[in-house]
């Protein structure tokens, strides 16, 4: 009996303790894509980005323009060739093929280690003004939902407009794609 009584006592301690500490908590939630597309040293990322996009795409559309000039030209030319002249034009077609190919990953590549460097800083500037207004405001945890990672949050908690007030954020008229 006596141990019951224990065991009653201590799990209401335990249950009590428990209840205070999800009281102390307090989550907030961010979108920060909506913040890193507000911020005006985005805008020269992106334009950065797209013209080192636009000139790997012209060196493959030169190197796509070659093989198919060659590519035309063995097959308009094949019946002229003797066998040993044939299957030099054909591997020199494939090793193009595969320039092309070794090309578009690599340029895959460059433009993604190219945006990782450019978008780092400005995510870690974003970081640090979260950590400022969960500290301001009494949060204990903040959760990025702009990977659709939360299922349900209440809007009070959003500390968007904080953070992008913190960092003297305007809003942007962004243009529907295409345009």
């Amino acid at each position: 009996m006596k141990h019951t009584k224990v065991l009653l006592v201590l799990l209401m301690v335990a249950f009590s303790t428990l209840n205070m500490q999800a009281q102390k908590s307090k989550v907030g939630v961010i979108n920060v894509g909506e913040i890193l597309l507000l911020m005006p040293a985005y805008d020269s990322v992106q334009v950065a980005y797209s013209n080192k996009y636009k000139a790997i795409q012209q060196d493959l559309q030169l190197m796509y323009a070659e093989f198919q000039q060659k590519q035309q030209d063995f097959t308009s030319q094949q019946d002229n060739y003797t066998p040993i002249i044939k299957g030099m034009k054909m591997q020199e077609l494939e090793d193009l093929q595969k320039r092309i190919e070794t090309l578009q990953q690599g340029a895959q590549q460059e433009l993604d280690a190219f945006e990782q460097a450019e978008v780092k800083p400005l995510l870690d500037e974003i970081r640090k003004n979260i950590e400022v207004v969960a500290k301001e405001n009494g949060f204990t945890h903040v959760i990025n939902n702009s990977q659709e990672q939360v299922l349900y949050f209440e809007e009070s908690y959003n500390i968007f407009p904080l953070v992008k007030a913190k960092m003297g954020l305007k809003d942007k008229v962004i243009p529907p794609v295409g345009q």
